[in-house]
């Protein structure tokens, strides 16, 4: 949305103009509703793409690794004084995996980690800027019957100092009722995003 407002010396609003108002207002409805891990994940990420820092200057996030460890992150930062950075991929790889579990525990917006990871694997992202979307996908065949309960996203990077590799869970979903495959059936797991 874009909001244009004029107002006099006293703040009293004399004329407003808005486009897409009421698709913002629309998306915005929807994520109150279900405002997940996934959602916090992307506002840090494009706040920290948006927030100005003078050069020389550090912009940094604080989250939970999947080892459960407490980490303070860096996003923007000085390569002069420090490597601790989630885009850095001087000593760690920088990529998202997709797993997915037995767990039904219901999700929770301080979850580190998948409950009872079964499987996982790296993902493929497609971006389609004609869409507005960018897509995130695994795929995995069953080496057996099972009931996938929750699916993850997880980003890889350097997380601390150095040499520093580890993971974030960005998301963790869970279908109560479980999803049946079947054995050399082929699970597929695909994150959407919409930027309207």
């Amino acid at each position: 949305m874009v909001e244009v407002i004029v107002a006099d010396r006293d703040g009293r609003i004399i004329k407003r103009v808005a486009v897409n108002e009421d698709v913002f207002n629309y998306v915005l409805e929807k994520t109150r509703e279900s405002f997940d891990m996934a959602t916090a994940w992307f506002l840090r990420i494009m706040g920290a793409i948006f927030s100005p820092v003078v050069a020389g200057g550090n912009l940094s996030v604080t989250f939970t690794d999947t080892n459960g460890t407490s980490r303070t992150q860096g996003l923007k930062i000085n390569m002069g004084s420090t490597i601790n950075d989630f885009f850095n991929t001087g000593y760690c790889n920088n990529r998202l995996w997709i797993g997915y579990g037995s767990s039904n525990t219901p999700p929770t917006r301080t979850d580190y980690k998948l409950n009872n990871k079964l499987g996982e694997g790296i993902a493929s992202i497609t971006v389609d800027e004609t869409q507005g979307t960018i897509t995130i996908s695994a795929s995995f065949t069953m080496p057996a019957d099972t009931t996938v309960y929750e699916v993850g996203l997880e980003w890889e990077a350097c997380v601390y100092s150095a040499g520093g590799c580890g993971r974030v869970l960005l998301d963790r979903t869970v279908f109560p009722n479980g999803i049946t495959v079947s054995a050399d059936q082929i699970l597929t797991i695909v994150y959407r995003f919409i930027f309207p």
